[in-house]
């Protein structure tokens, strides 16, 4: 951008397009990300001034100074940020000779999230604005909207419609104002306070604050008090009467805009810059059609925050009533903060007066039109300023920002990022693991990312990915950037079109050649396409249904029996409350509560079962149980078992994907369920065969950006289509892959009486398999050789992918001396290939075969469960 200012100017003309450039930080603090672009753009200056590439140290704080009172820009809502900023640059830019430059247009104070736009001022009051919120009457909210959509669909037009104006026309000659002032001399003192002087009587003006009461009565609108404190809020109707006359507004009334303006620090881009932001002229149409501007920043660039816009309690609370924050759970923890109303009023009041202002903010953000693209779920800061970032950039302008690296994966910020793609905005994307804490304030295991995106004229028509990045010198590895189309994406997640997360280009080759003939588990519609015909359940949520939960000492104490994992009483029954944390792949006896020592709860870990897997007779015990009556009417209660699977994941540990099935329970949210629409268990055997194998959990890895296995990215997942398993095994054609891998499963899934009745379900009646180490990991090693070919990939890519996970090899090395999973799997993946090119069928290493009753427990005799 730079070079192109200077290029073919001379000295003068270089100098003015380069002090033309305008650069902003929309959440500046202290301004650190301004001072290193302010000194860029000065040596670039002082460079094209002297005709050289050195230009000496005098040259560049002229430079320097000219540049920081011309081209940088900067907005916090920390009004001592704001001064602090302003000393950095004024440190920075100091000239001998010279007074400080003037800054206080440029550098202001305000929420730069929370603000209108002139094509949202042209709409007026959306009836959303009359939502409820904290503190208001919903029965007052519920009669304004009425009245604000009937005044809306009256056919009543805005007076400056009528009159041939749009709204911003009154302000006059602000903008000619303001150019005025910014060429003004500033080399003096006496010229310095001049130009304060003007810019002072620009805001003083009668155009500036009427324009200004108009934004911030449409913003107040959304948070106005909407209870009997106040005899009617702003409604569209209110508000084209303040259009017509800002003179004639009853005094309380614009007390109170001004009072809701100062409480939320409400920022109007177009009215704090006129300079930047051009507004069109009647039947003009701006070069952004969705805020109503023309111009723009030539660059925008910041770490803004990454917070929720959502009271925390307990954070909230940790210093000011500990007893609160550390409560045993949500139930409790409400009903403390209730009881504030008696025993602390006033704290009880400023929490509520915050909580307001939180929900006040996420009502703005959400329903005001101004974020269509992020403006939604469980809104978090750096969403929403990369959303108003891209807003303020000119047509020809970059943004670059550091954001955490669900901008690009995941869910809820899936509408912004496919908007990149399509309109071919994005240039780049290089995320990083903040292991090499390059910000120390974070958890390593936090995700982070430089985003790159254009303005609307410089389309990109493929952007530079670079993922698994710990410092920016692993971005001079060629072998880690790839590039991705509109179609790459479209393939990979079509349901979301979010990122899909290659640490190089060969996992990109792999992942995109599965796709092109594997299809994703649920292609949404329509029509919808869901093979499996698959449901996602959660249960019970850990906190919001905490009054539900009982624990083994409460029901004891009540005279329960313990039979298995299960109280009962009288016929009724309490269940235990399966946590993700208690499975593992094939393996629903993973973790236990009973044991736990307070050591392992601090850190989130259960005891774990080793040998004990060996008396089918031992049951994992939960921490909770509850009652069957609360088990949810949406999953048949005729079900002997669910296929489940861990919510709490990342792509950086042992394995990623986390299936198992486990019986008839109930589960909490951190172990979600999938049902199948079918009557046969068998076909929950092979679908989990498949989500455990190790190519499923190689793909998995590429579209996991958080610590959460979500709904849409398993949606997303290629699964092998249920009619495939009817088909016979290339590797032995007198059996169909499932009759092949059906006894293989059901000898790792069966090692306990608890799943009894859905054996019995896959046709298997005899007593449960025998937990052997060596037979388990035999079967595995084949079942993902398998897997491997009915995926298609080829010998070479399954050496690369078992590669790709080192903390198996790590424990196979510590364990034999070499990479055991991978040597196995290898031998009998070439085994099977051999096979399928001969025609002689496969011969297993077990003996006896998968699921032999030999090597079935004894069966049961006499005994209770």
């Amino acid at each position: 951008m730079l070079e192109e200012a200077c290029q073919g100017k001379n000295k003068e003309e270089a100098k003015k397009a380069i002090l033309d450039l305008k650069v902003c930080d929309p959440a500046c603090g202290s301004g650190h990300f301004l001072i290193a672009a302010a000194h860029r753009i000065a040596r670039r200056l002082a460079a094209a001034l002297t005709d050289s590439e050195e230009p000496d140290a005098a040259a560049r704080r002229a430079a320097l100074r000219d540049v920081v009172g011309h081209c940088i820009y900067g907005v916090d809502i920390n009004p001592m940020a704001v001064e602090l900023c302003k000393v950095n640059l004024w440190m920075e830019a100091i000239e001998p000779g010279k007074p400080l430059s003037f800054l206080d247009a440029h550098i202001q104070c305000g929420n730069s999230l929370l603000g209108t736009t002139p094509a949202l001022l042209r709409n007026g009051i959306p009836d959303s604005a009359f939502n409820p919120i904290e503190g208001d009457d919903k029965k007052i909210c519920s009669e304004f909207k009425k009245k604000n959509k009937q005044f809306r669909e009256s056919g009543q037009l805005s007076l400056f419609d009528e009159a041939g104006e749009v709204p911003w026309e009154r302000l006059g000659n602000l903008v000619a104002s303001m150019l005025q002032m910014e060429e003004m001399d500033d080399d003096t003192v006496e010229a310095i306070h001049r130009k304060e002087e003007q810019y002072n009587s620009l805001l003083t003006s009668s155009n500036y604050e009427n324009g200004k009461l108009l934004a911030d009565a449409w913003c107040a609108a959304f948070v106005w008090k909407k209870n009997s404190e106040f005899a009617y809020p702003i409604t569209q109707e209110i508000f084209r009467q303040l259009e017509q006359s800002p003179y004639n507004i009853v005094g309380w009334m614009k007390d109170e805009i001004k009072r809701l303006a100062d409480q939320y620090q409400f920022f109007h881009w177009h009215l704090a810059f006129p300079k930047v932001f051009r507004l069109p002229t009647k039947g003009e149409i701006p070069e952004n059609e969705q805020t109503g501007w023309s111009g723009g920043f030539d660059v925008v660039l910041g770490n803004p925050p990454w917070e929720r816009i959502k009271i925390q309690e307990k954070e909230w609370f940790a210093a000011r009533k500990p007893s609160i924050a550390n409560a045993a759970n949500a139930a409790h923890r409400k009903r403390l903060i209730d009881r504030l109303q008696y025993d602390d009023p006033e704290l009880y009041k400023t929490f509520y007066e915050d909580q307001r202002k939180a929900t006040g903010e996420s009502h703005i953000v959400r329903d005001s039109g101004r974020y269509p693209l992020c403006g939604r779920g469980d809104v978090n800061t750096y969403t929403i300023f990369a959303e108003n970032m891209h807003h303020v950039i000119s047509p020809t302008g970059r943004l670059g920002c550091v954001v955490p690296s669900g901008i690009a994966t995941d869910n809820t910020t899936q509408f912004f990022f496919r908007d990149l793609v399509d309109t071919m905005s994005l240039v780049s994307l290089f995320s990083f693991i903040n292991e090499a804490k390059l910000f120390p304030g974070i958890d390593h295991r936090v995700g982070f990312a430089l985003l790159t995106i254009s303005g609307n004229n410089r389309k990109v028509t493929e952007a530079d990915f670079a993922f698994g990045i710990y410092r920016t010198d692993d971005l001079q590895q060629e072998d880690r950037h790839f590039s991705l189309s509109a179609r790459d994406i479209e393939l990979l997640n079509p349901n979301t079109r979010t990122c899909p997360i290659f640490r190089s280009k060969r996992d990109k080759e792999i992942t995109t050649a599965i796709y092109e003939h594997v299809p994703v588990l649920i292609k949404e519609g329509p029509p919808e396409e869901n093979p499996w015909n698959v449901k996602f359940h959660r249960m019970f949520d850990m906190a919001n249904d905490s009054h539900l939960f009982r624990s083994r000492e409460q029901l004891e104490k009540d005279e329960w029996i313990l039979a298995g994992n299960i109280f009962e009483k009288n016929k009724e029954r309490y269940l235990p409350l399966y946590e993700g944390k208690m499975i593992w792949q094939l393996d629903h006896r993973f973790g236990t509560y009973e044991g736990q020592t307070q050591a392992q709860a601090n850190q989130g870990k259960l005891p774990e079962l080793g040998d004990q897997h060996k008396d089918p007779y031992l049951y994992s015990l939960p921490q909770y149980w509850i009652h069957e009556s609360h088990y949810p009417t949406s999953i048949a209660r005729d079900s002997n078992a669910f296929n489940v699977f861990r919510d709490i994941t990342n792509a950086t540990v042992l394995r990623t994907a986390i299936f198992s099935i486990v019986p008839f329970a109930s589960c909490g949210h951190t172990l979600p369920i999938i049902t199948l629409n079918t009557k046969a268990s068998v076909d929950l055997l092979l679908f989990n065969s498949c989500c455990c194998s190790f190519v499923f959990d190689y793909v998995g890895r590429q579209k996991l950006g958080g610590t959460h296995m979500t709904f849409f990215i398993l949606e997303q997942l290629p699964v092998l289509l249920p009619q495939l398993y009817k088909y016979a095994c290339g590797w032995n054609k007198t059996q169909t892959a499932e009759d092949w891998i059906t006894p293989r499963m059901l000898e790792l899934t069966y090692t306990a009486w608890d799943l009894e009745a859905f054996a019995k379900d896959c046709g298997y009646s005899g007593p449960p398999f025998q937990w052997d180490e060596e037979r388990r990991f035999l079967l595995r090693c084949e079942l993902d050789a398998a897997y491997f070919h009915l995926y298609g990939i080829q010998r070479d890519d399954v050496d690369y992918i078992m590669e790709t996970f080192p903390i198996v090899k790590r424990k196979d090395e510590k364990q034999y001396g070499d990479y055991r999973t991978k040597q196995v799997i290898l031998e009998i993946y070439d085994e099977m290939q051999r096979a399928i090119e001969s025609g002689e069928p496969y011969q297993t290493r077990l003996d006896p075969p998968p699921a032999d009753p030999a090597v079935a427990h004894p069966p049961r005799t006499g005994v209770e469960v």
